[in-house]
């Protein structure tokens, strides 16, 4: 096994576990246990959870949420309002499929929505969360000062659509889906602990995932795909929606 995390992937776990205080020491892990502490991230569970119904429910606590894009059945999605970030889960899934995604959204939330904020903080303090939030443009020299810092200063996009293979349309929601996945892996499943005990084959590692860390089979594919590389030959995508 080769494939280790990306920098980035053992930084943010790390972040995320030294902001609940500590990793929970067994597996299978569920993140509601360490969630619960952290007042700025809920999760919410809901029956035959579909776009529709997600933002149905989150209009109701006042979150905006994408009406353009077409319904669809979903397993979870994931929507912030001035730091807070709402966890949507479908209740109807069985408690493993709940795990991963549970972790994919928060992967969501660390990666694509907590970070960039942090780092345009650092760079331009507190009052640039006022151009995240929606309350005002970015001037033309913020605009100016990001690009030549490499720090995103706009307001925060969605990543629901998709094609008509469920599919997402664009290479930038391909990757965040992808990235989203990765992060999503090591807290619920990580390099270290995976690795401890040598495995060679695929077959192997899979049953591991599922029978030790909790994975559904689809995620477990997945992962294993990612951590034994050499054998890989199809692209291995969610069955449901994870956005």
């Amino acid at each position: 096994m080769n494939s280790r995390p990306p920098v980035w992937v053992i930084e943010l776990a790390a972040r995320f576990w030294a902001t609940v205080e500590e990793a929970p020491p067994a597996f299978p892990r569920d993140l509601r246990d360490s969630l619960r502490w952290l007042t700025h991230i809920q999760i919410h569970e809901l029956p035959n959870l579909t776009l529709a119904r997600a933002a149905a429910f989150l209009a109701r606590l006042g979150v905006p949420f994408p009406a353009e894009v077409a319904d669809r059945p979903l397993s979870g999605c994931f929507a912030a309002h001035f730091g807070t970030a709402h966890i949507l889960v479908n209740a109807n899934d069985d408690e493993a499929e709940k795990r991963v995604t549970i972790a994919h959204e928060l992967a969501h939330f660390l990666r694509d929505y907590d970070q960039p904020r942090r780092r345009a903080v650092v760079r331009f303090g507190p009052r640039v969360l006022e151009i995240f939030d929606g309350q005002r443009p970015p001037t033309s020299d913020e605009q100016l000062a990001g690009i030549l810092r490499e720090v995103t200063v706009d307001c925060h996009s969605h990543l629901l659509s998709r094609d008509e293979r469920g599919r997402p349309k664009t290479t930038a929601t391909r990757e965040a889906e992808e990235a989203a996945d990765r992060l999503a892996f090591e807290l619920l499943a990580p390099f270290a602990a995976v690795a401890a005990d040598p495995i060679s084959d695929r077959d192997s590692l899979n049953a591991k995932l599922i029978s030790k860390f909790g994975l559904p089979p689809l995620s477990a594919a997945k992962y294993a795909a990612i951590l034994l590389p050499q054998d890989f030959s199809q692209k291995i995508w969610p069955a449901f929606a994870k956005i």
